[in-house]
């Protein structure tokens, strides 16, 4: 397509390569043992080029930019997120769950942290704050209360094999403690009633 190589203040080829049709710079490092400057030139001439449908095999379409797309939308896997738990359908369970996350993140550098959904549970009903490295915030733990009275439950991740999130109403919810027994905040793990 008409690429052209970017020249030094001296005049010597620089190694960058520039697509002819619309002026992209290809600045990219070695592959495979090739030179860099033959890299740039091959992704230059190939930047506007007409491409094949990496699925189908069939010429694509230009996108917004005026580029040939690598391949169809509708030939494209659809990599969507594993289905969740039927009972996460609530838009309050998923912002409880969300929230409860969060807090995970700011207290403990981790998404989800094992037994987070007791631990949670236990602050959000005692005179202890302190989690991890802080402590959620009084208006976290006041957006516990109004989420999971919303939602009608509390977030559930399931056994210890496992990690589904789930919604599991207020009854569920103390049977599961009561099998389990209490979290010890301080400690972090379980002691048997």
């Amino acid at each position: 397509m008409n690429s052209y190589e970017l020249l030094r203040p001296d005049g010597g080829g620089s190694g960058i390569w520039s697509c002819g049709r619309c002026d992209t710079v290809h600045s990219g490092a070695t592959q495979a043992g090739k030179p860099a400057s033959d890299c740039n030139k091959s992704s230059a001439e190939r930047c506007c080029a007409p491409r094949n449908c990496t699925y189908c095999g069939k010429v694509t379409e230009r996108d917004q930019n005026g580029r040939f797309e690598w391949a169809h939308q509708e030939c494209r896997p659809k990599h969507g997120p594993e289905s969740p738990h039927s009972s996460m359908a609530s838009p309050y369970a998923r912002l409880l769950y969300r929230k409860m996350s969060d807090i995970s993140q700011d207290c403990h550098f981790a998404g989800w942290i094992g037994d987070h959904e007791y631990s949670l549970w236990e602050i959000l009903h005692s005179d202890r704050h302190d989690y991890g490295w802080g402590s959620p915030s009084y208006e976290d733990l006041e957006e516990l209360q109004v989420l999971s009275k919303h939602a009608e439950g509390w977030i559930w991740t399931g056994s210890s094999e496992e990690h589904t999130p789930q919604l599991v109403s207020f009854v569920q919810w103390e049977s599961i403690r009561a099998a389990r027994g209490t979290v010890n905040i301080d400690r972090g793990f379980t002691e048997a009633e």
